[in-house]
């Protein structure tokens, strides 16, 4: 039994009422990942309202692909839907860690950048600005714009600073920042501070990527017993079944 014309309706009817609330929850976490503005994302705004659009958006195909089925169809559509409701957190856990990882990736060669512009008498002001000139595209070139606007309004570099840490709550800005505040306090230049920290971000980078390298034998056995084996099997499936035959006609 098909479905009924008027069910279509009410369901394009709750997507769209659905769809403007998640919608503007979707757009909050976009622009939260955009700014580094972490905190927003636990929860982000209209979260229920986001996670049962992106469910809905899961569940339609589905529920379109098998509308010849009847009620199976809009049960299908309903797993889906659930499925993809339960998923939703999994993919913003995802896509807030790999911002993150972007950023310590590029932190120490910005904290370089800082360095090399605070020993030739730049202000902090100057060396955000030459850092922001010299950088590609990315989170942290987006954060140091956003602190040297900060600090260009009349707000004191090291606060500007720990705006931008507790906005992010990474531990290498918060010990950046506790370094930043115990140089100030001994009179010491930031240059060798922002020094030492870049030094140990590229320290802790090339950690992390020894990891991945020792993970990426794993994932290659288990793309081999899951994928090439089972190929494999397939592949040699017809000819065996032949010789079987021939040996036995």
């Amino acid at each position: 039994m098909a479905i009924p014309a008027f069910v279509w309706m009410l369901l394009a009817l709750g997507l769209f009422a659905l769809g403007t609330f998640g919608l503007r929850g979707l757009l909050a976490i976009h622009d939260a990942l955009q700014r580094l503005e972490f905190e927003r994302l636990s929860p982000p705004p209209h979260w229920s309202a986001a996670r049962g659009l992106l469910g809905a958006l899961a569940a339609l195909p589905v529920i379109y692909a098998t509308r010849q089925l009847g009620v199976a169809a809009l049960l299908a559509g309903v797993a889906v839907g659930a499925l993809g409701f339960w998923a939703a957190p999994r993919f913003l856990a995802a896509a807030r860690q790999a911002v993150e990882r972007r950023l310590l990736d590029e932190l120490d060669l910005h904290l370089d950048l800082l360095a090399v512009a605070m020993e030739s008498g730049s202000s902090w002001t100057a060396a955000l600005a030459h850092c922001v000139e010299r950088t590609p595209e990315g989170p942290l070139h987006r954060a140091w714009q956003r602190v040297g606007l900060e600090i260009h309004a009349g707000v004191e570099p090291l606060d500007a600073l720990r705006a931008l840490e507790q906005r992010v709550r990474l531990q290498p800005l918060a010990t950046l920042m506790s370094a930043l505040r115990a140089a100030e306090k001994l009179d010491m230049p930031a240059s060798v501070v922002l020094r030492e920290r870049a030094r140990h971000c590229a320290a802790a980078r090339f950690a992390r990527a020894e990891r991945q390298a020792r993970a990426a034998p794993l994932k290659l056995w288990a793309a081999m017993l899951l994928c090439l084996a089972p190929c494999t099997a397939v592949v040699l499936a017809y000819p065996l079944a032949r010789l079987l035959a021939f040996a036995a006609g």
